[in-house]
């Protein structure tokens, strides 16, 4: 009577999983981690004081993990800010990709968006950390333009249509955008990079004073808006 053990079947692998290496998502979610680690050291400490050391250390991480991915500081800044201004764009546009209904709601409604995103406290840090930095680092400036020119291009497309729909007269639909910008959410931006807090009721006050003199200035049959100055829009 043989006394030999039958083979232990064997144990194959799932086809396109290579040995050893964490699953696609998993790899994603880490790389998540450590530039939301990378952005809360940026944004508070600012680049000259940040620590590549500790943000190794709060993400659980090596060093030699996060310079084999960004070679410099320089390049894990650039990096970070892009994932910093691309959440941000997100959280600006979420539901709103498209404007729709009567004037006066759409732009309360992308006002009060922006605006409340422009004065987290999150977001005025981001913004300190381009004007620390934009000179150094000068990508920073393309990134954030790329950045604004998507959110903006958003309320561009709506007054466009409503110039064409006849319900604004507006000739110039991108100069029109900025304007709307400037006075729903320009001096709040500016109040909250000075450390001034910004209350809902303000926030709320400033975008309904900006729709309805907006609404009053390309009123159909309104005085002719005269053309912005080139380069000054």
């Amino acid at each position: 009577m043989s006394t030999e053990k039958p083979p232990a079947p064997s144990r194959q692998r799932p086809a396109n999983i290579s040995p050893g290496r964490p699953p696609q998502a998993t790899l994603e979610a880490r790389m998540r981690h450590l530039l939301s680690v990378a952005g809360d050291e940026f944004v508070t400490r600012g680049f000259a004081e940040a620590s590549v050391s500790r943000i190794a250390r709060d993400a659980g991480v090596s060093k030699k993990t996060i310079y084999g991915r960004f070679p410099t500081k320089d390049a894990l800044l650039l990096a970070v800010f892009e994932d910093l201004v691309t959440r941000t764009r997100n959280a600006a546009l979420d539901g709103m990709t498209t404007m729709t209904g009567e004037p006066a709601q759409a732009l309360t409604r992308f006002g009060m968006r922006i605006a409340r995103g422009w004065t987290t406290p999150r977001d005025v840090a981001i913004y300190r950390l381009i004007i620390s930095e934009v000179v150094r680092f000068p990508q920073l400036a393309e990134i954030f333009i790329s950045t604004m020119e998507v959110i903006r291009s958003t309320l561009t497309n709506y007054l466009r249509e409503q110039a064409a729909a006849g319900t604004l007269a507006i000739t110039d639909p991108e100069a029109a955008c900025r304007q709307f910008g400037m006075l729903a959410y320009g001096e709040l931006r500016e109040r909250a990079l000075l450390g001034e807090t910004i209350t809902e009721e303000r926030l709320t006050a400033t975008v309904q004073r900006a729709v309805q003199l907006f609404l009053h200035g390309y009123a159909v049959g309104a005085p002719r808006q005269p053309s912005p100055v080139p380069g000054r829009t």
